[in-house]
This record gives C-alpha cells, structure tokens and sequence, in this order.
C-alpha cells in the first residue's frame, strides 16, 4: 500500500476509530462532550466543530456549546496545522472547567512538544505500539483498490486487514491544574467491524 496516500501531511483526515476513541476515554476515566476537530461522519461526541465551522473563531468552547464542563476528545490534523491546532486548544483550555486530550504522533524532539506541550501540559501518555486510523468507509476503499497511485495495492481484496500508523502515538492532557505526569497507554486493539 502506499502509505503516503494516509500517512503523510497530504491527507489531514485522521479519523479515530471507535475502538481507539472509547479504550482512551476509558482508561483517562473521561465523559469526552465535545469533539473540536472532525468531519460530521467521523464526529465522537454529540456535540463537535467541523472545518467548516472553523475552530478558530471559538472564544469560549463552553459558551459556544453551553456546558459548564467541557472535556474535548481532541485528533488535530496532522502536518503543518497541527501545531496551530494544539495552539487553539490549549488556549481554549485556559478557560475554567475545559479539559482536553489532545492525540498527535508522539514526536518529542520538535518545538511543538518543547516549547507548547511540556509547558501546558498536565500528562503526556505514550500508546504502547501502533495506532490504526481512518474509518472503515476509508478501508473498504483501500481493499477494492488494486492500484493506488499506480502502484500495486498489498491490501487488496484483503477485507478486515489495516495496517497501523507509521509512528507512535502519545495523547497530551490539558487544561486545569495538577501533578505532571507522564504514563503509558496500552489500547485495545482495533479490528474491522462490518
């Protein structure tokens, strides 16, 4: 498969899949209310802001929504926006009672972990092992497909295999006040359900 198709900064549509969304949330022993960065179909929570809706015109995450707590399940797209994006949230964090996992690729050797994270954060969880992405619209396509980008497709005609992303994974707790910490994530596994 050409990874470049889902891996790389070309493709900013990283969804969570399920498995992956509920195992973080439960092992963080979140209630995640508001997803600030997603399409309508790959949306976690109820309530969420698209694209189009531009996070970025968000004062107050909870005066936009209305809630007195606001715990954001937070996948920001990946290349050059991310760090704009993590920005935005930690800023809309600063707010009382607004709280965010933010899931990014585990890259602790940049200026945005340095300089934005470790001086914002409350956590910083490493995921043991790989992260699968997309939903299973994405994957579906991916097993039809003989080519993509005229190479020969390894995943073709192989329902139910995903191939992991090519990097790990860390999910960055913040807003409110606490102990810094660091931990591990172990996930449960995700598998293609038709």
């Amino acid at each position: 498969m050409n990874k470049s198709l889902m891996f790389s900064s070309e493709n900013q549509k990283w969804a969570t899949r399920e498995v992956t969304f509920r195992s973080i949330e439960q092992q963080l022993g979140r209630s995640y209310n508001v997803d600030p960065c997603c399409e309508e179909s790959t949306a976690k929570c109820k309530l969420f802001i698209t694209q189009e809706d531009d996070l970025f015109k968000v004062d107050s995450i909870r005066e936009k929504f209305n809630l007195d707590r606001v715990e954001m399940f937070v996948n920001p797209p990946y290349g050059t926006m991310q760090r704009k994006f993590v920005e935005k949230v930690i800023t809309l964090c600063e707010e009382g009672n607004v709280f965010a996992d933010i899931l990014i690729p585990s890259r602790t050797d940049t200026q945005l972990f340095h300089d934005i994270i470790l001086p914002k954060a409350n956590a910083v969880y490493f995921v043991k092992g790989r992260i699968t992405f997309g939903d299973n619209a994405y994957w579906e396509w991916v097993w039809e497909q003989e080519y993509i980008d005229g190479k020969k497709n390894s995943l073709y005609k192989k329902i139910g295999k995903m191939n992991p992303a090519p990097f790990p994974s860390m999910v960055v707790s913040v807003g409110g006040r606490g102990i810094f910490q660091m931990s591990t994530l172990e996930l449960e596994k995700e598998k293609y359900n038709e």
